[in-house]
């Protein structure tokens, strides 16, 4: 089914994943670090926001299914990004934590993205970089509202 919006919802989907190519790309020139897949860099950017999680609470988060999760960590710790530490709470269970030196590289590939993001943003006239700007809140809250469920959203 059509919508009215779908060219805008592709133009901005081509953009997103664009700038994120682009990124990648400059950043794999530069040799500072592996680039990881999607799926992964997602699971270690939530242990990195929400350290001392369980595989549980990463798949609640990401809302993946736990082995999928699961399999996901078991790759990320054989690289040496993840480690998995006993749960102080339960001694069963185990909790997520990103390797010491592994995140402190890619918070230095983070900083190297958002330094040349920055330096091309800074080449717009002024008033672009404000609709940028402007634009920023509004993309969160599409970006908020798709993080919901399906059945959240009035979606079946």
């Amino acid at each position: 089914m059509s919508h009215p919006d779908d060219d805008v919802a592709r133009g901005l989907l081509e953009v997103a994943f664009g700038l994120r190519r682009v990124l990648r790309l400059h950043l794999d020139t530069s040799g500072t670090d592996e680039t990881l897949p999607l799926a992964q860099a997602e699971v270690v950017r939530t242990i990195l926001a929400f350290p001392d999680s369980r595989i549980g609470d990463v798949a609640a988060r990401l809302r993946l299914r736990p082995n999928t999760v699961s399999t996901l960590v078991r790759t990320l710790v054989d690289k040496g990004l993840i480690d998995r530490h006993p749960d102080p709470a339960d001694g069963r269970a185990v909790v997520l934590r990103v390797n010491g030196e592994r995140a402190a590289r890619r918070e230095r590939r983070a900083d190297r993205r958002i330094e040349v993001l920055s330096a091309e943003i800074a080449k717009l006239p002024a008033a672009e970089r404000r609709a940028v700007e402007d634009a920023m809140p509004i993309l969160a809250k599409v970006n908020d509202a798709l993080r919901r469920s399906p059945e959240d959203r009035g979606q079946n």
